[in-house]
């Protein structure tokens, strides 16, 4: 099994695909390994390379060809087939086209979870138009940016969320058309269009798909254009070499589709293996097992925190069932993986790292706790780790200019080797709609004249035997002390104190003083245990311990359950500014941080 994981881990990180001679003797030398499910995807990696008739859409009208009344899509008890999808995304491409919508166009699309949802967006790339999937969480001047970036005339829009748009006085000039649905104006067109099959405008493989928004922890979200190859493949990847479906398996997900996770690992592993696929509007731990009961799902999407938030509830009679075998997804935290699998009797954990807009992922095939995956025959493949200097907020070049590679358990930036032909599309960075934006992301020079790499913005490690270990986000990382402390290694050290139900860390600045100071965020049942708090973070070295402890309410997240930090930073730890309970470290112990506690911080008497 070592070398078939093996052989996966090389397929998936290999720098030019299936195209390279190298590659294919490798598969050819392990023929043997290669069961069915694999064998079966290798053709659509293959194919996705050049700009043919490639496309989700495509797979789904054939799915409703070879199985009309299998189920693809439910929530609640809103079913589709796939015969349902035929119909449902031929109707409203008439509709659209009706109203000028044209091959190449970008159509909006805000609303929550739903089989309709699904239907509403391939009926978008039916039109050959490109869905932009805008966060319905969004308001006010983000939500006016996010459909103005996309440059979409038309939006459609779940009722509830229609009269947000409606009052943008902003986007009055470039929506041309706004349909809502769920209140059944969309529904009327629909039920009233041609019933003759709208014929599927084709398009090449490489032509963008769908655009997924950047999730705005740190700014403004940005369209990542994401291509209809790159879409399949992530799609016949995960269903094929990750979940690995088998008949009668179902996948459950609580995360937004217009998030990438849910888009193009969820929906497209579904489609891309005729997988029924259950969904819910948003999370909510109290029902998660009962949903996972009563559709019969086997397989689940997580996102770190989700996880964390599971754990959190009492114990129930419907997670007794033990039926996920397989979850799926990224940021689970060391400190949460070995509980959640121990209680919920979750087989297999398949941690990625991957961004939208990456030409790369890394999957753990190998269940090694709290790695992203491996990486065989690393100095081959097109993934570096190379030293990056925290403090200055720049790469490191030794004497020649040139990057220098970080070696075993040395953390560095993640950049991704770009190729000017990709001979695999999901090699290639296709960016965003801004090209300022695209232009930050690439990085030319690196390692010799003229050759240039995708700036991951994240600092990774890995160990001897190629495990591949996500450390921190490029600006969650602080220094203090002379030392670089990662926030997320901290976080998961300060998770595991007694009582603490959340927690996450930032560095922030305190007045007269270098650096910044490490403060923990955290969620507590009743009341916080300092001193077993102190002993706990103890196993962290002296310089990453924590100076102060904010006590909250609840961690604010995005729609994807990523922790903003950024008014944490802003905020800092001013007593006579906040109302939360605040802590700071002295040679006592944590203690309240007051009025005159923070006047002794800021004079230098009380030593951080």
């Amino acid at each position: 099994m070592g070398r078939l994981h093996d052989l996966a881990d090389t397929v998936l990180s290999w720098p030019r695909g299936l195209a390279d001679p190298a590659l294919r003797g490798v598969i050819t030398a392990e023929a043997s390994l290669v069961p069915p499910a694999v064998a079966k995807a290798l053709p659509w990696l293959l194919r996705a390379r050049v700009d043919g008739d490639v496309s989700v859409l495509r797979l789904a009208l054939e799915n409703a060809r070879r199985d009309p009344a299998g189920l693809a899509f439910e929530m609640h008890d809103r079913r589709l087939t796939w015969r349902d999808v035929d119909d449902r995304t031929s109707r409203v491409a008439h509709v659209l086209a009706a109203r000028g919508v044209r091959r190449g166009d970008v159509v909006a699309l805000v609303g929550h979870n739903s089989p309709e949802y699904l239907a509403w967006l391939l009926g978008i790339s039916r039109v050959g138009a490109v869905a932009a999937l805008v966060n319905h969480h969004l308001e006010g001047g983000p939500l006016s940016h996010a459909v103005r970036s996309s440059g979409a005339r038309v939006a459609l829009v779940e009722a509830g969320l229609a009269p947000a748009l409606r009052a943008r006085d902003d986007l009055r000039e470039q929506l041309h058309h706004l349909v809502s649905y769920g209140d059944g104006e969309l529904e009327a067109l629909v039920d009233h269009a041609p019933a003759a099959a709208f014929p599927r405008v084709i398009v090449p493989a490489g032509d963008d798909y769908v655009y997924i928004y950047t999730s705005g922890t740190t700014g403004m979200p940005k369209p990542c254009r994401v291509s209809h190859a790159r879409a399949v493949l992530a799609g016949v990847a995960a269903g094929n070499l990750l979940f690995g479906y088998q008949p009668g398996d179902k996948l459950y997900s609580v995360l937004p589709l217009y998030h990438s996770s849910a888009m193009l690992i969820g929906v497209g592993s579904c489609v891309a293996t005729r997988t029924p696929m259950a969904l819910r509007e948003s999370f909510s731990a109290s029902h998660f097992w009962s949903d996972v009961r009563r559709y019969g799902a086997t397989c689940m999407l997580y996102i770190g925190e989700l996880c964390r938030y599971l754990l959190n509830t009492p114990p129930s009679e419907e997670e007794r069932d033990r039926r996920i075998r397989l979850a799926l997804g990224n940021g689970l935290r060391g400190d949460v993986w070995r509980p959640f699998v121990e209680r919920f009797g979750v087989r297999t954990v398949r941690e990625f790292y991957g961004a939208t807009e990456a030409p790369a992922a890394i999957f753990n095939l190998h269940d090694r706790v709290g790695s992203v995956g491996r990486v065989p025959l690393r100095r081959l493949s097109k993934l570096r780790v190379v030293r990056y200097d925290v403090d200055r907020d720049e790469l490191v070049r030794d004497a020649r200019g040139w990057c220098v590679p970080c070696g075993p358990n040395e953390p560095g930036q993640l950049i991704v080797r770009l190729e000017d032909r990709p001979a695999n599309r999901f090699a290639e960075f296709k960016g965003y709609t801004d090209p300022e934006a695209t232009r930050r992301k690439i990085l030319s020079g690196a390692f010799e004249p003229g050759d240039r790499w995708f700036l991951s913005g994240d600092l990774m490690r890995f160990d001897d035997e190629g495990f591949f270990y996500f450390v921190d986000r490029i600006g969650d990382t602080y220094r203090w002390k002379g030392e670089n402390v990662s926030t997320a290694e901290v976080a998961e050290i300060v998770g595991a104190a007694p009582g603490v139900r959340e927690a996450t860390v930032t560095g922030i600045a305190v007045p007269g003083m270098e650096g910044q100071c490490g403060l923990a965020a955290v969620v507590v049942e009743g009341e916080l245990d300092l001193a077993a708090f102190r002993a706990t973070v103890e196993d962290l070295p002296s310089y990453a311990q924590p100076r102060f402890v904010r006590i909250l309410r609840r961690l604010d997240t995005t729609g994807t359950f990523k922790i903003q930090k950024m008014h944490l930073k802003r905020d800092g730890v001013d007593p006579t500014r906040l109302s939360d309970p605040l802590f700071v470290r002295t040679e006592e112990g944590y203690v309240p941080l007051d009025a005159e506690a923070w006047r002794r911080v800021v004079g230098g008497e009380i030593r951080l």
